[in-house]
Formats: C-alpha cells, structure tokens, sequence
C-alpha cells in the first residue's frame, strides 16, 4: 500500500510538471484514475482478508482446552477402572472362597454318603428277627401240678423263623439284646391265672392274677434280655394256675431283636 502511493506521487509530480505536453498530460490522468482505483481495490481486498483472518482466528477451536477436557477423560476412566479392577480382585477372593467352601461341603456329603451307604450295608447284614403268636386254644389249661411250657401255635409274626410254635421256643440266632412281652388271661372265678418267662430253663419274671375275681383278669409283663447264640426262652404256665384263650386272642407271646453285638 505504501509503494502504491509513493507510485502515484511521483505521477502527480509529473502531471503538474508544465514542460509536459497535454496530450501526455491527459494520458498520464487517465492511467493515475485506474491506478487509484486499483489501489482503492488492493486496500480494500486487504482490509477484507484481514477481517476474514481475524474472525476466522476468534471462530477456530481452542485445541488446548479440548486436549485438557481428554486428558480430564482419561482420568476419570483410569481411575474408574482402577475401581472396576478391585471389585474384580474382591470377587475373585469372594469365588475362589466359595471354591472352597463348595469343596469342603462335596468332601463332607461324600463323607456322609459313605457312611450312608456303610449303615445300609449294616443294616442289610443285620439279622431280622421278630416274633409274635397267640395261645390257640379256646378255653381253659390248666391247673397243673407242675409247671408246663405254653405253646402259642398261632403264630402271627415270625420273621427269621427262630420261634417254634409246636414246642413254644424261641432260640436265639445271633448274640445280642432282645425284647419279650407276655400277656395272660383268666376268667374262672376259683382258679388263678399266671405265667411266667424263662430264660435257659431259668424263670426271669412272672405275672398272676388270684381268686375271687368274677371277670375277664389279664396279666401283662415284659423283659430285656441279653442273649448269646442258641439260648432259649419260652413262657410256662405255674403249678395250680390256669390261662385262658378265645377267638379274641386274648393270651400272647412277642418279642424281638433289638440290636444284635
């Protein structure tokens, strides 16, 4: 802009010179018109530049603070990761404690199902016995002058078949505790009613009911006893006593193995 106007007053300084002819003068204003408009053009195209230039600076992003904003970003990510990681390191403990609680509850249903299986075993090998019959008769035996062994024929029960209803036995199979129930009927009213249990021809316990007694009389008993293999228990009637059956099966004789040792 500065040598444009510098141009254009060396021009006029020749126009105004009078040793120069009109016709060059008139040339010379011709070419100093279009080269001030020129100039004028020039200088207002610059000043527009400029303008679009300064704008243009105050419209760009300010990088700067966009990188700040990711750096920010980054930040909070890095640390919410950092959080996301220890939950998953608490978790992994969490799990790898549950593996182990998990294996100790395998170790100990295996433990039991072992013992499980161990107890059905046993309980198949265990022996089963269990009897249980009536006196058979209908009506009155007895008074006797001795004592008789009672036959209870009619057998109810008799798993393992170690009671002998034609003899009125019972023999042990296997060494261990068992359990004997008795019970005696009466109704005559002069006799008294009684038996009692034996154990290897030893008397154990007894019941009885006396004179004088002018309706059904029972007697019950009953007793826990240690057994070795092939003992024998069975009920008898005492001397001068008498035992009474029906239909009703009101005279019985039970028992069973509680545990064999």
């Amino acid at each position: 802009m500065i040598t444009n106007l510098k141009v254009l007053k060396g021009l006029c300084v020749i126009f105004i010179n009078p040793s120069v002819s009109i016709s060059l003068a008139i040339r010379m204003k011709v070419s100093i018109t279009l080269l001030l408009l020129g100039c004028l053009s020039l200088s207002d195209g610059q000043i527009e530049f400029q303008g679009l230039v300064a704008n243009g600076e105050n419209n760009m992003p300010n990088i700067w603070t966009e990188l700040r904003d990711v750096r920010d970003k980054m930040v909070e990510l890095r640390v919410t990761l950092d959080m996301v990681m220890k939950e998953n390191a608490k978790m992994a403990e969490q799990i790898l404690e549950l593996k182990k609680e998990n294996a100790g509850i395998n170790e100990l249903m295996k433990t039991s199902e072992a013992q499980l299986e161990a107890f059905k075993r046993e309980y198949a090998e265990q022996p089963k016995v269990a009897f249980s019959a009536d006196l058979g008769i209908r009506g009155h035996l007895g008074p006797q002058s001795t004592e008789i062994t009672l036959a209870f024929n009619n057998i109810f029960t008799n798993i393992g078949n170690n009671y002998d209803g034609t003899t009125g036995l019972f023999t042990a199979p296997v060494k261990g505790v068992y359990y004997f129930r008795f019970t005696a009927c009466g109704v005559k009213i002069s006799q008294s009613t009684g038996a009692s249990l034996y154990k290897n021809g030893q008397k154990t316990v007894s019941v009885g009911q006396w004179l004088h007694h002018d309706q059904h009389r029972y007697a019950s008993n009953g007793a826990v006893l240690q057994l070795e293999v092939g003992d024998v228990v069975c009920m008898k009637l005492l001397p001068g006593y008498s035992i009474y059956d029906s239909p009703d099966n009101l005279s019985t004789f039970s028992g069973f193995l509680i545990y064999p040792f």
